[in-house]
């Protein structure tokens, strides 16, 4: 059974949590969450920020090219985030573009993305030093064009070609006999029209 001073204590714990909206919210929905979130004593409400627009935006995957809108608030009356999210479809905001997560979470997780450790290193790369082989070989290929130019000026190229002087084209003929296309044969244009 629980003391009276834990039952104090239960009666001054307050719920945070941090509301994320994917795209804007304007002032009027606002107001009719915080509205809404008076039935938990809603204790406050945070401004609210925007991150500029990203490709993905966090938390919302299959999203493309938004900025989120977030905001704290603080409820007296224990309330879970699907009920917080319930009130907040009540105000006008699309289920899918919301994401509500306690206060404590979403500090946990900030401090584990920034203590993980940066292992990208472009300045100053750490390769292994190259062995006789490998140094040998990157010569070898760093002077290989060297040769394809010297003996480019000596290179003799041979056309393929049948004898008897250039292809020949049905429209290189003075009557036009057929249509390279269908075979069909057609009448000179001047014999069209008789002149």
């Amino acid at each position: 059974m629980k003391s009276l001073t834990e039952y104090v204590a239960d009666l001054n714990h307050s719920y945070s949590y941090k509301v994320k909206v994917l795209g804007e919210v304007e002032a009027d929905i606002m107001e009719k969450l915080k509205t809404n979130l008076q039935k938990f004593e809603l204790e406050s409400c945070s401004e609210v920020t925007s991150t500029p627009i990203t490709e993905d935006p966090v938390g919302f995957p299959g999203e493309k090219n938004e900025s989120v809108s977030m905001f704290d608030i603080v409820l007296k009356y224990p309330a879970n985030s699907e009920q917080v999210q319930e009130e907040a479809k009540l105000a006008g905001i699309q289920p899918a573009k919301i994401r509500i997560m306690t206060t404590e979470w979403d500090q946990s997780m900030n401090d584990e993305y920034n203590k993980r450790e940066d292992t990208t290193r472009l300045e100053t790369p750490e390769y292994p030093k190259a062995d006789k082989e490998q140094t040998e070989a990157s010569t070898k290929y760093s002077e290989s064009f060297k040769d394809i130019v010297k003996n480019a000026a000596n290179t003799d190229f041979k056309i393929a070609k049948k004898e008897g002087g250039p292809a020949k084209f049905n429209t290189d003929s003075e009557a036009y006999d057929e249509s390279p296309f269908s075979k069909e044969t057609r009448e000179h244009p001047d014999k069209i029209f008789d002149i």
